[in-house]
């Protein structure tokens, strides 16, 4: 059965369907009662969220680096679906969603005061709730770490026109998904991504190595949550299933 991506999810809480593809931090996760199946067998590459940004940017405004990492690795994938819940389902804006989340973690600090002469840096984002969100997220960190101004350009698009912008210059910064950047940008060969065999530290070195190489943009370190291509069902019918991973998907169908 093929169905819009708009009703798989739909599909799936409404039981017609048992299993359906989706996006492993998805808001509907939650608001459905959906349950990731683990990928024990590395059968779809990761899709880590990481800074991608224009070394110019760095090179002119070092005190930029250490305050986007602050976000490394603070993250899980079920944080991130719950604030695309808040955003999505609950109709919370992403910017009162975005400051909560850093003033429970302690990141959070008031806007510095500047002049209208200070440097300004270009913030970007694709056109979907996770993207808006850590935009507003780092949008609060620069405003209150250093003495740049910020300037989003929310809802630029998908993946070409965000990644168009930083090389022509008319962004600084986006966040963009390792597992995009390898698949979709990169399009390396069949050895390649079998060599890399879905390891998310290879995935990203490699992605990071390329983007210099090819690009002359620079990856910051992964933020933790993995927005992947997963497989879900229903949270209650996977646990009376014993069905909690892909391997064990499999050996349920084999019955």
């Amino acid at each position: 059965m093929v169905l819009a991506p708009a009703l798989v999810y739909e599909a799936a809480r409404a039981a017609h369907v048992d299993v359906i593809d989706g996006y492993s931090t998805d808001g509907r996760i939650r608001a459905y009662g959906l349950q990731v199946l683990r990928d024990d067998r590395h059968a779809l590459p990761p899709y880590f969220a990481a800074p991608l940004l224009r070394p110019a940017v760095l090179r002119a405004h070092p005190e930029l680096g250490p305050v986007l990492d602050q976000l490394s690795g603070q993250l899980s994938d079920s944080a991130m679906t719950t604030l695309n819940y808040q955003v999505d389902y609950l109709h919370k804006e992403p910017r009162a969603v975005a400051l909560a989340w850093l003033r429970r973690k302690g990141l959070w600090k008031a806007p510095r005061t500047l002049p209208p002469t200070a440097p300004v840096v270009r913030l970007g984002s694709k056109i979907f709730a996770e993207q808006y969100i850590l935009i507003e997220m780092y949008a609060a960190l620069i405003r209150g770490n250093t003495d740049l101004a910020v300037a989003t350009k929310t809802g630029l698009g998908g993946t070409t026109i965000c990644f168009e912008a930083l090389r022509g210059g008319q962004i600084d910064l986006y966040p963009e998904y390792t597992g995009t950047g390898l698949q979709v940008l990169l399009q390396p060969s069949r050895a390649v991504l079998d060599s890399l065999g879905g390891r998310p530290g290879a995935v990203f070195s490699y992605v990071q190595a390329e983007f210099a190489r090819r690009y002359g943009l620079a990856w910051r370190a992964p933020l933790g949550f993995n927005n992947a291509y997963c497989l879900l069902m229903r949270r209650q019918q996977a646990r009376q299933l014993g069905i909690a991973s892909i391997s064990s998907l499999s050996r349920y169908l084999r019955k």
